[in-house]
């Protein structure tokens, strides 16, 4: 059973949900109480938009996707995605051309049992935690296995990212206190051994499997910079807040800003119900479980964190219809301008993934069939 939930978690966290679609103003929840379930849109300073795609409805077996969960260009400029569905990592050529497959399937040497996420490193290599596989893989830049990292407790990290000699990493974590058990998540860096190294944040909540979604807000969101300085924030409906810290754990700064509450509609809801109940179960965890969880009514003031070329840190609003994002200086963590992608209805759920090679995104509510597409700033905003 613990095998299932900790899949049951690494697929909770890559299977969150976005907004339904553009916001033109704030939408109230039609219950009568006047909350709004989305906020109005700001002023943009900068928009994204998509420019290309992979991917394909019907034909090359290499660009028909099952379930993209994460996507992100490699230094040298190709593409790696991520598909759950096919337990497969593939990379592709920035035109969008199939190149090679980074492990593949099993519980063999380089293989993985379960799909939720990747890194990349500065040198053009992976890095693919198997929550169901209990390890962490590594491979090279010429996409062959190297070595793997085992010994965790309860499960390796679900989320990664590569720095120098290692990987900070999101984790879920037990501890029992007398005949009380307590899970969440925690985040920490790791280096030569499955023994953390420090770690930065922890949430632990009373162990309740029938209370899926209660687990799922232990989540803790993060992202590192490239002097190796960690942003984090988490699962909160109430409060806007970011720390950074740096490698050693010490504090550099916090920032924080208000925003009100904002509840979700009852559509998104259900949305947000089926997604990650079908993901949970696509991925292993027995359906009992999955019919447990049950969304928060409020949406999360935070709902990405990523770092750009320029080390500026862009921080994903939970509270807008869309990707709507506050960017800021990595460094100092002033506010520096906002940014939002410009998408049609037929696109209006697209995720951009930032990073420092470049921006990607993918629909993870998608009714078509999944494709990955290629994203650039308009103007003379460089990411």
């Amino acid at each position: 059973m613990q095998k299932y939930l900790v899949a049951a978690l690494a697929i909770l966290l890559a299977a969150g949900c976005g907004g339904e679609g553009p916001a033109e103003g704030a939408q109230t929840d039609g219950g009568g109480n006047g909350e709004p379930t989305s906020l109005e849109m700001p002023e943009i300073d900068h928009w994204l938009v998509m420019t290309d795609s992979i991917g394909v409805e019907l034909g090359d077996t290499n660009l028909v996707f099952g379930t993209v969960v994460a996507a992100q260009y490699l230094p040298n400029g190709n593409i790696a995605i991520a598909d759950m569905g096919k337990t497969a990592v593939k990379v592709y050529s920035p035109s969008g051309e199939y190149i090679a497959s980074v492990g593949g399937e099993g519980q063999g040497p380089g293989e993985y049992l379960m799909l939720a996420s990747f890194a990349v490193t500065p040198d053009n290599g992976f890095i693919v935690p198997d929550a169901m596989g209990g390890k962490i893989n590594f491979y090279d830049a010429g996409y062959g296995f190297t070595h793997e990292m085992g010994g965790f407790f309860p499960s390796p990290p679900v989320g990664v990212a590569a720095v120098e000699g290692g990987f900070v990493g999101l984790k879920p974590a037990w501890e029992q206190d007398g005949e009380e058990m307590f899970t969440g998540m925690a985040v920490s860096l790791w280096t030569d051994s499955a023994e953390a190294d420090v770690t930065y944040r922890e949430n632990l909540i009373p162990f309740d499997m029938n209370n899926m979604g209660e687990m799922a807000k232990t989540s803790i969101i993060f992202a590192v910079d490239r002097d190796e300085d960690i942003f984090l924030a988490q699962y909160d409906t109430e409060n806007y807040q970011i720390t950074c810290v740096n490698r050693a754990g010490e504090e550099l700064f916090t920032i924080e800003e208000e925003f009100p509450m904002v509840r979700k509609s009852q559509e998104d809801i259900e949305i947000e119900r089926e997604i990650v109940r079908n993901r949970m179960t696509a991925g292993g965890a027995p359906p009992a479980m999955a019919e447990n969880y049950e969304p928060d009514e409020y949406r999360s003031m935070i709902a990405m964190l990523s770092v750009d070329s320029s080390n500026r840190l862009w921080v994903m609003s939970g509270l807008y219809d869309g990707a709507v994002y506050r960017v800021y200086d990595g460094d100092t963590g002033e506010f520096l301008f906002t940014a939002a992608l410009r998408a049609d209805e037929a696109h209006e759920n697209v995720m951009p993934a930032i990073s420092p090679y470049g921006v990607l995104g993918f629909d993870p509510i998608t009714e078509e069939w999944s494709r990955v597409y290629m994203i650039e700033p308009e103007g003379d905003l460089q990411i």
